[in-house]
């Protein structure tokens, strides 16, 4: 096939997704250049650093742990940021791989590189690399070209993947926004209903005696428990009164550590890993246990065959964009100083196609075990205060909550 036959095929389909189409961009290049591995490198969010994001030979193969930076392959850092690509004919003597010889070029026996920026409305993103085993090859400008604009296909795959995050988060925004409307207003009024309920059946309790006492004390225990319940709810429509005060969240984590062991079963250990500098934050005391208490009971329940759930603290100093349930490097948290609460298990993942709905309302995996607000309330809660929670997951390989709350001027 034609090099600019390949281009046009690239451009004509719609992928479902952005690893979909970089899969498709790697197997037609290789393909088409008769070359041995494609891999696609991006930068980190300081921009001093890439690391690979795919690697195509033959096949998906594991990404490998190689870093490009300023400081540790300078030279070249500088050779490929110099022009649009850089051809490395042979590249067991090129000066541009003198830092990555030892480590990357002579144990995969790498004869030449081709490799071009990825750019995007002026913004470099990464580097696509093209790459040659065995003997030296000289590229031509044609192949050159033909890489080059391999590499704007990818920024624009990058861009249109950007574009279907941006809809996906709108479209979770305002299911929030409703299902929280809802939430809040049959709370409300449910709460007006409880309270009626619960009064009266008090000062009835006080009058009364034997049977008809046990009775009423059940009616006052089952009142009390649907007030917590409509508590709940207006958290999540972050309409719950809120009492915020200095908390440091390293010792708020220790003083609750014995509850939540209690709590662990069999086979379930609780591990802290905290920052030692003071993150002091302006929260309400009640609610920042609700919220370690529910993210540690939901890393319970993924690991029913036992495991370890990991709660960490860090300070987070304008985080810039990071992911949001697990579909890409959103919301953008706005610029601050933030203490970070993640809580981490080892149990079974959360599949893909449930990630942007476990923070919705009544939204649950547990069937009649499970409400369906633990996550909601934790959601409502942290936007209440001003922060940011996000979720990343794999299959088989746990889940990890992010908690960002600012840190108090106090």
């Amino acid at each position: 096939m034609l090099l600019r036959d390949v281009l046009a095929e690239l451009a004509s389909v719609h992928w479902p997704s952005l690893d979909d189409e970089l899969c498709a961009i790697a197997e037609r290049t290789t393909t088409a250049l008769s070359a041995d591995r494609v891999s696609i490198w991006r930068y980190d969010v300081t921009r001093s650093a890439m690391r690979c994001a795919l690697l195509w030979e033959g096949e998906r193969r594991p990404l490998p742990a190689t870093e490009l930076s300023e400081r540790g392959t300078p030279a070249y850092w500088q050779a490929v940021h110099e022009d649009r690509t850089l051809a490395i004919d042979n590249a067991r003597t090129s000066p541009a791989l003198a830092d990555l010889r030892a480590t990357y070029v002579e144990p995969l026996g790498i004869g030449a590189m081709l490799d071009s920026g990825i750019r995007v409305r002026g913004d470099a993103l990464g580097i696509v690399c093209v790459e040659q085993r065995g003997a030296a090859r000289e590229w031509t400008l044609r192949e050159q070209d033909f890489v080059a604009s391999i590499a704007d296909r990818v920024g624009m795959a990058f861009l249109i993947d950007k574009e279907r995050r941006l809809t996906a988060k709108l479209e979770f925004a305002q299911r929030m926004e409703s299902l929280g409307l809802m939430a809040g207003g049959i709370a409300h009024d449910f709460n007006n209903y409880l309270g009626v309920i619960l009064t009266n059946a008090e000062l009835a309790f006080e009058h009364s005696s034997g049977e008809q006492r046990d009775e009423l004390s059940a009616v006052i225990d089952a009142a009390r428990r649907a007030t917590s319940l409509t508590r709940k709810l207006l958290a999540v429509a972050r309409k719950d009164v809120v009492h915020p005060q200095p908390v440091n969240v390293s010792d708020a984590i220790r003083a609750f550590l014995p509850m939540v062991e209690r709590g662990a079963p069999t086979g379930v250990r609780v591990a802290l890993s905290l920052a030692t500098d003071p993150l002091v934050i302006s929260v309400d005391p009640t609610f920042f246990d609700q919220l370690l208490l529910n993210l540690v009971t939901n890393a319970y329940h993924a690991m029913p065959g036992g495991g370890v759930v990991t709660i960490e603290t860090g300070l987070v100093v304008e985080p810039g964009t990071t992911p949001l349930y697990g579909i890409g490097d959103l919301p953008a948290i706005a610029e601050g100083r933030f203490a970070r609460i993640t809580v981490r298990d080892s149990g079974h993942g959360i599949p893909k196609e449930l990630l942007g709905h476990v923070f919705e309302p009544f939204f649950t995996t547990k069937g009649a075990d499970g409400t369906g607000l633990g996550l909601s309330v934790v959601y409502g809660g942290v936007r209440q205060h001003g922060g940011y929670i996000t979720v990343e997951s794999q299959p088989e390989q746990g889940a990890t909550f992010d908690v960002f709350l600012p840190l108090s001027d106090e």
